[in-house]
């Protein structure tokens, strides 16, 4: 659309990637388009650095380019009046950020590559949504070229496929722990109801029976101790498995020895403890005068659990047959009417899914746990692992009667570890996993401003500019009228810009990319197009324009751009 404008990289308007927004009537402070923005900025820092209004141009600052390309059109419409505030910010923020940002578990991350001035690249979409897989609309490039890494929330491609098989199946991450000589509960697969009798003699109570194959405690039955309430856990275990019929691997039912003890999540990042939060389950406070269903309905209405932004760092509580049947062990109802400061636990599992809260327990953990969960990470190549231990006394190591592994996840919800209700927040702990997971990008970002009689890498061959800059066997990505190229060979051509400069981005084959722009015009209507630029190239007759050459000089003194080449 001619009315949207975007800047990609340092530009000069701006050290950080610029959308304009063109409007057909001049913009104020206080015009709902302007109180969207606000409301988006409210989110979090990730969405937007600044913005300003220059009469019927809004000029939004932020990496995330692509997110506002599509959220431009969203504003374009409410000053129209196609579309009322109110389904602007529901479009906005309940359907495109949260589809293309679902949760705080990619947020902080995406947050540190910006501050640390990497690339951030749609893997595989540019503008569109693809509505039929929306885990593709969230695979995110981070870095550029040779050993950038594709994220998926936590997850990413340093995660080998060996891991994530692994961790997905209980049976399988249980028998990896065995493997290795780590203490994890008495258990084994159950074949069908009737096999509890068999078996039940075996076992210490109370018991845990769940699917091998689900998450987020579905299906999952605690504190089982007669047979019968085991065979009623094995039906209850099977019931959420039938969505998932085709897929043996998460049909399998086990039963596990309770171990005693807190649930805690320890994050591993690139074979190191990097945090540990102890997972509380769902629980009320009784004021002496609402009931149990009023006081759930009260702590839901905390603006942490409201779901509808990607933001949120708690879940809400649900009312469904596994806290109804709570309650009624208790001799309770969701009419019955707790003391005032009575607590009253909701929830047997101590899910975030299920309305848990955390509490950071990250400088209590014992070097024996250290070393078990690390010990598992490691083993089966994992950079990310959330490692599920219940235990009495984190600081201790892990015995019969002080606890055991439950099981690990390469996808982890790290806002649980990061942002926990009670304790100190962790969110530089994204920093560190963003410098872990880029720590071998080292591509090259050249700029290119001017026609040249010979192309760059012939004069890179040749030493009369870059010298010793390059190294030998380098493989260089170019875009050049409108053109891909590697190594001076054209790929494709008749690209939109835009979009050949990230293509050229997410190509991991690249030691060196180049960016080349026809003259300065060109440079200032679509931006530079990196957050960091290695070198820039002016051709001699366009160095004069003061301006312009100011400018990157600005940015070369506040590290943004490390040589200036004028030729």
């Amino acid at each position: 659309m001619k009315n949207i404008q975007v800047l990609q990289g340092l530009n000069f308007y701006s050290e950080i990637s610029t959308t304009k927004i063109v409007f057909k009537k001049s913009i104020k402070k206080s015009d709902e388009i302007i109180k969207l923005v606000k409301e988006i900025e409210d989110l979090h820092p990730v969405f937007l650095d600044s913005y300003d209004i220059k009469e019927n141009t809004v000029y939004i600052r932020s990496k995330l380019t692509f997110l506002w390309r599509e959220l431009a059109e969203t504003l374009l419409n409410l000053a129209d009046g196609k579309i009322t505030y109110k389904e602007a910010r529901d479009y906005a923020i309940s359907e495109v950020i949260k589809d293309r940002i679902a949760t705080m578990s990619i947020i902080p991350l995406l947050f540190a590559s910006q501050k640390q001035n990497h690339e951030i690249t749609p893997t595989a979409l540019l503008e569109e949504r693809v509505k039929y897989s929306k885990s593709i609309n969230r695979l995110y490039t981070i870095g550029a070229g040779r050993n950038s890494q594709i994220i998926n929330f936590a997850s990413s491609s340093k995660d080998s496929k060996i891991a994530k098989e692994i961790q997905r199946d209980k049976w399988s991450s249980n028998l990896m722990i065995e493997r290795l000589g780590l203490p994890t509960p008495k258990w084994q697969i159950l074949d069908s109801a009737d096999q509890i009798e068999e078996i039940w003699d075996l076992y210490e109570k109370p018991v845990v029976i769940k699917p091998t194959g689900l998450t987020a405690g579905s299906g999952v039955s605690t504190g089982i101790d007669t047979i019968q309430k085991a065979k009623d856990a094995f039906r209850i275990a099977k019931e959420p498995t039938k969505k998932h019929i085709g897929k043996t691997w998460q049909q399998k039912i086990m039963i596990q020895e309770q171990v005693p003890g807190d649930d805690y999540r320890l994050l591993v990042i690139d074979g190191k403890l990097e945090v540990a939060t102890k997972r509380i389950p769902a629980f009320i406070i009784g004021d002496g005068k609402s009931t149990i269903k009023e006081l759930i309905e009260e702590t839901n209405r905390d603006p942490r659990r409201d779901t509808s932004k990607p933001t949120h760092i708690l879940k809400p509580i649900k009312i469904d047959p596994p806290l109804l049947r709570l309650l009624e062990e208790e001799g309770l109802t969701l009419d019955s009417v707790p003391r005032k400061d009575e607590k009253i636990t909701v929830r047997k599992v101590a899910s975030m899914s299920q309305g848990g809260i955390t509490e950071d327990f990250t400088d209590k953990v014992g070097p024996e746990i250290k070393y078990i969960v690390e010990s598992i990470a490691s083993s089966i190549h994992a950079f990310v692992v959330g490692a599920d231990i219940l235990c009495k006394d984190v600081s201790k190591p892990l015995t019969k009667d002080n606890g055991g592994i439950i099981e690990i996840n390469t996808k982890p919800e790290v806002y649980l570890n990061l942002y926990p209700v009670i304790g100190q927040q962790r969110e530089e702990v994204a920093d560190v996993h963003i410098e872990k997971l880029l720590k071998d990008n080292k591509t090259k970002k050249i700029v290119v401003i001017g026609q040249f009689a010979k192309d760059i890498p012939t004069l890179l061959k040749e030493g009369s500019i870059f010298g010793s800059y390059l190294e030998e066997g380098d493989v260089i990505g170019e875009y050049k009228e409108n053109s891909i190229l590697i190594n001076s060979l054209r790929i494709n051509s008749n690209l939109d810009k835009e979009k050949a400069i990230q293509s050229l981005k997410v190509n991991a084959l690249l030691d060196v990319i180049m960016i080349h722009h026809r003259d300065w015009a060109d440079a200032e209507s679509t931006g530079l197009g990196f957050d960091k630029i290695d070198m820039v190239v002016v051709k001699k007759d366009l160095s004069s324009n003061k301006t312009y050459m100011r400018m990157l000089k600005k940015y070369k003194r506040k590290g943004l751009i490390d040589k200036i080449k004028i030729i």
